[in-house]
C-alpha cells in the first residue's frame, strides 16, 4: 500500500462521518472535568454499531436462514414483492437500492414461474406511490431486456403479470392488504413466494403466515459480504453504521409481534 493511499484511507475514516463523531467524544471523554464515563459510553456505542464486525454480526442470525437457492414449487400462486422506499424526483429507476432489488427479482421469479407478481407498498403521499415507483421500473425494463409487462387486477390468474397494493405503510399491513386481495379472488390459503431483503424476511414471514398464507421466502438484497477481513474493517464505516441500524430495527420488529402474539 502506498503512504498516500493509507493516509486517504485514514482521512476517509477518521474526519468524515461517522469516524470525526466518534473522535469527538473519545477526546470529550479524555478532557472533560464531568460526565467522562458518559461520554466514553456514546463514543463506545457509536464505534461498535459503525464497526463492520459487529454489523455483520448482528445481521448475520438474520440473514443466514435464507441464504439458500430458491426452491420452485409447481403449486405457488403468485410472488409477493414487498416495498423499501423511493427516491422522489429520480430521473429514472425511482425505487431506492433495496426496494429495486426486491423488485428485479420478483419479476425475475414471475417471469421464469409464469406467476403473477403483486407488489405491496404504499406510502404516506398520495402523489408519490411507491406502487407507482414500482410499475415505473418495471417498464423500464419492457425495451432493453423485451419484458412484456402486463399490468392486471385479477391474482388468481396464474400467468405473468403485475399488480399492485397501494394503501399499505408496513409489513404488517402489506401482508393484511394482499391477503384481502386474495380473498376477493377466491383464494383462501395462498401459496406465495415472497420477496423482500434478507435482512428483513424473519418478520415478514412472521406476519405473512400470521395472516394464513404459505411462504417461500426468496430473500434477495443481502448486506453481509463474505469477504477476507482486512485492517480497514476495524475503522468505523457509515455503511456499518446503516446495517446496524436496520439490523435493530429488525429485532425490535419482531419483539413487537412477540409482545403482540404473532409467532413465527
Amino acid at each position: 500500500m502506498s503512504l498516500f493511499y493509507v493516509i486517504s484511507k485514514l482521512f476517509t475514516y477518521l474526519i468524515l462521518p461517522p469516524g470525526i463523531f466518534i473522535l469527538v467524544l473519545f477526546l470529550a471523554a479524555f478532557y472533560a472535568k464531568r460526565f467522562k464515563v458518559v461520554f466514553l459510553f456514546f463514543a463506545l456505542c457509536f464505534y461498535l454499531l459503525s464497526n463492520t464486525f459487529v454489523a455483520n454480526f448482528l445481521l448475520e442470525p438474520l440473514e443466514k436462514p435464507y441464504n439458500k437457492v430458491l426452491k420452485v414449487q409447481k403449486n405457488a400462486d403468485a410472488v409477493i414483492v414487498l416495498g423499501g422506499g423511493i427516491i422522489v424526483g429520480s430521473a429514472n429507476l425511482p425505487l431506492t437500492n433495496d426496494a429495486y432489488k426486491r423488485a428485479i427479482y420478483g419479476i425475475m421469479i414471475g417471469k421464469s414461474q409464469n406467476l403473477p407478481v403483486l407488489f405491496s407498498g404504499g406510502g404516506l403521499s398520495k402523489k408519490n406511490r411507491e406502487s407507482d415507483a414500482f410499475i415505473t421500473c418495471a417498464k423500464e425494463l419492457e425495451k432493453p431486456f423485451g419484458v412484456n409487462i402486463i399490468i392486471s387486477k385479477n391474482i388468481a390468474i396464474k400467468r405473468f403479470s403485475i399488480l399492485v397494493e397501494s394503501k399499505s405503510l408496513d409489513t404488517f399491513q402489506n401482508a393484511k392488504f394482499t391477503k384481502g386481495k386474495f380473498q376477493k379472488a377466491g383464494v383462501d390459503k395462498p401459496v406465495i413466494y415472497l420477496v423482500t431483503s434478507a435482512y428483513h424476511m424473519k418478520r415478514a414471514v412472521m406476519l405473512y403466515r400470521h395472516f394464513g398464507f404459505k411462504v417461500i421466502p426468496s430473500a434477495t438484497d443481502f448486506k453481509i459480504s463474505h469477504k477476507e477481513s482486512n485492517i480497514w474493517d476495524y475503522f468505523p464505516k457509515m455503511r456499518a453504521f446503516r446495517h446496524s441500524f436496520v439490523a435493530l430495527h429488525e429485532y425490535f420488529g419482531i419483539l413487537s409481534l412477540a409482545l403482540r402474539h404473532i409467532k413465527n
